[in-house]
């Protein structure tokens, strides 16, 4: 039987205890530390669980208040959000763009603190560490480092050749399918290692993304990003809101939320 991750088992816990009134409509759960030390996981795990009962519409993330239960009969109305109409996000490079990859490494590293909580793990534990960089007609563009758990794929370092699509080959190899992730777009400045590589100067300023991707066992990679903002850009496609979404009794529902 396949073993149930960390994440999985926090929501499906939360998800009862919400259901069976322990935690009732209008309580606040606990927090983010408070949990992870009744499951015995890590803030990553239980940030998971909860993104997990937010889609489910039980809860709502309340800044500066906690995450709070809300009645089922308003669960429809108030989950709508003014970001909820974003279709995705892509980084697009000029039409005439010819993408090459090159430069790609991947060794086994221990993880630092911050690739070991995104990736529900102990600090220290190895990784794989993926290093590449992406060119649009030759010129670097994105140094991509992506940091993937050992325990979920052991012999990926085997095919480096073949990891131009690294989503595609693990779904691909292992039958493991991409579910959710988050990405972060920061602002920074290149230091002089970045600067060499993307051929620009020190202290010019770059993007910084990270994201975490998620499958059916977990967190399985963590990527840091640096971008040259010149050479390429972000764009967010979005939809019209539904027709209710003007509606007076949902403008006020927004007031609450």
């Amino acid at each position: 039987m396949e073993k149930l991750p960390a994440y999985k088992k926090c929501y499906n816990k939360l998800k009862s205890d919400i259901d069976n009134n322990v935690y009732p409509i209008g309580s606040y759960l606990p927090t983010e530390d408070e949990l992870g030390k009744m499951f015995s996981v890590s803030r990553t795990t239980v940030r998971h669980a909860i993104d997990l009962l937010v889609k489910d519409k039980r809860i709502k993330v309340k800044q500066g208040a906690g995450t709070q239960v809300i009645n089922p009969k308003e669960r429809e109305l108030t989950s709508f959000s003014k970001f909820h109409n974003v279709i995705d996000i892509n980084t697009l490079f000029p039409d005439n763009a010819a993408l090459t990859i090159s430069g790609t490494w991947i060794d086994r590293i221990p993880a630092n603190s911050q690739v070991a909580s995104a990736l529900d793990l102990n600090e220290g534990t190895e990784v794989f560490r993926l290093q590449r960089v992406v060119s649009s007609n030759e010129q670097p563009v994105i140094i991509q480092t992506n940091y993937i758990r050992i325990d979920f794929f052991p012999d990926l370092d085997t095919y480096r050749e073949q990891l131009v699509d690294l989503y595609y080959f693990i779904q691909k190899h292992y039958g493991i399918k991409f579910e959710t992730g988050e990405e972060h777009i920061n602002i920074s400045s290149a230091d002089f290692l970045d600067a060499q590589i993307l051929n620009i100067e020190p202290g010019s300023p770059i993007f910084f993304n990270t994201r975490t991707a998620h499958c059916s066992l977990g967190p399985m990679e963590y990527l840091e990003a640096r971008i040259r903002p010149d050479l390429c850009h972000f764009v967010v496609r979005m939809k019209e809101p539904p027709a209710w979404y003007d509606l007076p009794e949902f403008q006020k529902s927004l007031e609450r939320v």
